[in-house]
């Protein structure tokens, strides 16, 4: 998921609903349901546009670089929101959070050290339910309103069909390369219905639980996001509704993206920001 985005692939639909590979802790489930996160068929946007998207870089040893894994979305100026399949089995020690850049490899922006991670307790990694977990930083970030700013929490779960807006920086297509500048897609939201019955084909009914949202172009396809998006936003309303979770593939017409549910997770959302700050 490394492909460097170039104009052509406007045309390709963005995938946030695929998935991001599985950490090394993390329960193996069926390869197709592997999370694999990337907007696919998206536009080049500005970080001042989304001034809350921060890209989240791990290294996997002491003297390793620090490279991009997943997304976030700053809540305040010391947490930051993002998938706990990100961050399942890892150490806050091995992560720093990049925000204020719309580039995925460039030295600019803000870098910040994170002090603790706060998972969801009930995150069952087979089938991501409960995918929501808090970084906590080691120092705040700057935030100035331009090219970093906090997010507001949607409280209520948006309708069929509400326009919803994902961003990252993941692959432009199935097993292709990250894109090193910031991408958007626009897709409609999908009712937990209506996604239990095309997941269900395949899976059997009640795969799609409270704690999940799903967007996508139903019968068509094309727009979603996959590896390299998975943490990142989801808004409605310029609110974050969702977090990018996982998906079948990417941006197929009849499995729409699932992301974690953040109006369902709001109050464990709150309570623990409250608890670690």
């Amino acid at each position: 998921m490394n492909r460097l985005f170039s104009l052509t692939l406007l045309l390709v639909g963005l995938t946030l609903a695929a998935s991001l590979p599985l950490n090394s802790n993390e329960v193996d489930i069926e390869p197709s349901l592997r999370l694999d996160g990337r907007i696919v068929g998206g536009y080049p946007v500005d970080i001042t546009n989304h001034p809350h998207q921060v890209s989240m870089r791990r290294r996997s040893c002491e003297t390793c670089p620090y490279t991009h894994s997943c997304g976030g979305s700053i809540y305040n100026e010391k947490v930051i929101i993002t998938a706990a399949h990100c961050v399942n089995g890892r150490f806050a020690e091995n992560y720093t959070i990049v925000a204020g850049t719309s580039k995925r490899n460039t030295a600019d922006g803000v870098v910040v050290r994170v002090e603790k991670i706060v998972m969801h307790e009930d995150y069952n990694g087979a089938v991501y339910t409960n995918d929501v977990a808090l970084m906590i930083l080691a120092s705040p970030l700057p935030l100035n309103g331009i090219t970093m700013a906090p997010v507001a929490l949607a409280t209520e779960v948006p309708p069929h069909g509400s326009k919803s807006v994902i961003t990252g920086w993941g692959t432009t297509q199935s097993g292709g390369f990250a894109s090193d500048q910031l991408l958007a897609v626009n897709v409609p939201i999908v009712s937990n219905e209506r996604c239990d019955d095309y997941y269900a084909v395949s899976y059997g009914p009640g795969r799609i639980t409270d704690s999940m949202l799903c967007a996508g172009v139903e019968g068509e396809g094309g727009k979603d996001a996959c590896q390299g998006d998975s943490g990142g936003p989801l808004l409605v309303n310029g609110k974050l509704a969702g977090i990018v979770s996982w998906g079948r593939s990417c941006a197929l017409g009849d499995y729409p993206g699932v992301y974690a549910n953040v109006p369902y997770l709001h109050d464990w959302i709150m309570t623990n920001i409250e608890a670690n700050l």
